[in-house]
C-alpha cells in the first residue's frame, strides 16, 4: 500500500495506493474509489454515497435529516452522467495542477519522483472513464453476463460466476428475481468460455475479488456429477488460499466458492455429496429458510418445511461448511408477525450454528404487482409498517442473541443495497 497526502489549492488530498483498489479523499469530504482498471467503484459526495455497478449503473444512498431510514435508489441515466462528470473535474483539476508542479507534498511512501508518476498515471486512468467507456462498459458487461439479480450482502465483492441462469422452482410468491428468466444449465463448453469472458472482462479489475459466488438461484441444484466438473473447472482456472495452485500469479487469491441452496434443492444432497465439494473450495451456503412457521412457508409457495430446513443446516454443518440463512422480515403481515417470530428463532435456536455461520434479517420488499401482494389483499392481511418491520427485527434479534453459545452473527439484507 502506497499513501500519498498532499495540497491542492489549500485542500488537503489523500491517494491511497491499495493492493486492489485506490482511493482519492479530497478535504475529508469527498471519495473517490476505483479498482485498478480504474473503473469507478463508489463516490462519495454532496453528503450521499453513490456506488457503480459492473455495467456502470449507480446506486446512490443517504439519510435524510427528517428520519432515521436510510434512502436507497438508482439514479436515472442524467443524475449518472453529472456524478461522473463532477468526479471527473475534480480529478481533472488535480491532474492539471500535478501537471504544472502547483501540488505541495506533505506526506508520500515514496520518492517525490516516483509519487509524481504514479499519482499521474493514476489520474489519467480515472480520467479515461467517460460517458462513453461506461457505455461500452455496459454492452460488454451484457455480453458475459445474464443479469444478476440478487447476491448475499458480504458477496457483492465475489466473481460470480452463472453456470445455471434463472431459478428451477421460481414460484415464490414474493420472488420476482427471475420472473422473466428461462432456468437454463450451461454445458460444460459453455461454462468455460463463459469464465473466458468474465477474465476479459474484469482484467486487473479481477483483483479485487475476494472469492467465487457459483450463480444464479440454486446453482447447486445440479446433478452431483455434473457439479463436479464444474468445481473442477473452476479449480483449474482459479487460485484458492490454502492449495497448490495459490503459488500462482495470474491472478486474486480467493477465499472460495459459495452459492444459494434452498431447502428443498439440498434435500438431494448428502452429507457425503456435500463433502466432495467443499474439498474443491465450497466454502459458504447460504439458504432462504424465511421462515421457521410452516403455513407461512405454505403462504409464500416454499416447497419445503421447517423440520427439512434444520435437517439440510445439520447435513451442512456436518460437511464443515459454513452458512448464511436468510429470514425474511415482515413476511405474513399482521395475519403471521407473532407466529413467524416465536417458531422462527424455535427453529434456529435448534440449529448447530457457530460463530462462522451469519443469520440475515431482510425486510420484505415486494411490488404490488406480486403474487405475494395479491395472496395479500385476497387473505385480508395486512403488510407491516416500516416501524413494524423494524419493531419484528428487533424482537428477532432479542430471541436469536442469546440463543446459541458460540452464536452466529446477525447481519441486515436490505435487497435495495444490492450491487454488482
Amino acid at each position: 500500500m502506497n499513501l500519498f497526502e498532499f495540497a491542492c489549492q489549500g485542500r488537503r488530498v489523500l491517494l491511497n495506493l491499495k493492493q486492489a483498489s485506490v482511493s482519492v479523499s479530497v478535504a475529508d469530504k469527498e471519495v473517490y474509489s476505483f479498482d485498478l482498471e480504474g473503473k469507478p467503484l463508489s463516490f462519495w459526495m454532496n453528503g450521499k454515497t453513490f456506488v457503480w455497478t459492473l455495467d456502470c449503473r449507480v446506486i446512490k444512498k443517504w439519510r435524510d435529516s427528517e428520519g432515521p431510514e436510510k434512502q436507497i435508489q438508482e439514479a436515472d441515466p442524467n443524475e449518472c452522467q453529472a456524478i461522473l462528470g463532477q468526479a471527473r473535474s475534480r480529478l481533472a483539476e488535480l491532474h492539471m495542477a500535478l501537471q504544472r508542479g502547483n501540488l505541495q507534498f506533505l506526506r508520500s511512501d515514496d520518492s517525490a519522483c516516483n509519487a509524481f508518476e504514479l499519482i499521474g498515471n493514476w489520474l489519467a486512468k480515472f480520467l479515461a472513464w467517460d460517458t462513453a467507456r461506461c457505455e461500452e462498459r455496459k454492452r460488454a458487461f451484457a455480453s458475459v453476463y445474464s443479469p444478476v439479480t440478487i447476491l448475499p450482502p458480504d458477496q457483492y465483492l465475489t466473481l460470480v460466476l452463472q453456470v445455471t441462469l434463472g431459478c428451477h422452482w421460481n414460484r415464490c410468491t414474493f420472488c420476482d428475481f427471475y420472473r422473466t428468466v428461462h432456468f437454463q444449465i450451461r454445458s460444460m463448453d459453455e461454462f468455460e468460455q463463459h469464465i473466458r469472458g468474465v477474465k476479459r472482462f474484469f482484467g486487473d479489475g479481477i483483483q479485487l475479488r475476494r472469492s467465487i459466488f457459483l450463480g444464479d438461484a440454486n446453482a447447486l441444484v445440479l446433478p452431483q456429477s455434473r457439479l463436479l466438473r464444474v468445481f473442477d473447472q473452476i479449480n483449474q482456472e482459479f487460485s484458492f488460499a490454502h492449495s497448490p495452485s495459490a503459488a500462482r500469479q495470474d491472478g486474486p487469491i480467493l477465499e472460495g466458492i459459495n452459492s444459494f441452496l434452498d431447502v428443498f434443492a439440498g434435500e438431494r444432497k448428502s452429507e457425503m455429496d456435500l463433502r466432495e465439494l467443499k474439498a474443491r473450495h465450497l466454502r459458504r451456503v447460504y439458504v432462504g429458510v424465511e421462515t421457521g412457521c410452516d403455513p407461512l412457508l405454505a403462504f409464500l409457495n416454499k416447497p419445503a418445511n421447517s423440520a427439512q430446513a434444520s435437517d439440510l443446516v445439520v447435513r451442512l454443518k456436518c460437511a464443515g461448511l459454513s452458512l448464511g440463512l436468510i429470514v425474511l422480515i415482515g413476511a405474513g403481515g399482521d395475519h403471521f408477525s407473532d407466529a413467524h417470530v416465536e417458531e422462527t428463532a424455535a427453529l434456529i435456536r435448534r440449529m448447530p450454528l457457530g460463530t462462522e455461520d451469519v443469520i440475515y434479517l431482510s425486510p420484505l420488499h415486494t411490488s404490488p404487482e406480486s403474487e405475494y401482494a395479491h395472496r395479500a389483499k385476497e387473505a385480508g392481511i395486512r403488510a407491516l409498517t416500516s416501524l413494524e418491520i423494524e419493531d419484528q427485527s428487533k424482537q428477532m434479534r432479542a430471541s436469536l442473541a442469546s440463543a446459541q453459545q458460540p452464536s452466529p452473527r446477525l447481519a441486515r439484507y436490505d435487497i435495495r443495497e444490492f450491487v454488482y
